[in-house]
């Protein structure tokens, strides 16, 4: 039966790997971090630009019906 051993130069790989795999995961979270924020900044502009939108619609429903 054969013994297993592993040996340095694959734990330093496999360590090295773990570290870059950390830090890979760590800048992709920062990259969605910062897009999720602008996405939701972006919704809410929408929702406000929609209800100004509405409302000087209305306005100018009025005003058109106030010349007839």
């Amino acid at each position: 039966m054969k013994k297993f051993e592993l040996n340095l130069d694959a734990v330093i790989v496999l360590a090295l790997l773990f570290v870059l795999s950390l830090g890979v995961n760590y800048v992709l979270y920062s990259l969605y971090s910062a897009e999720a924020k602008a996405n939701v900044k972006m919704q809410i502009q929408n929702q406000v630009d929609q209800l100004n939108l509405a409302s000087q619609k209305a306005y100018i429903k009025k005003l058109q019906a106030l010349e007839k």
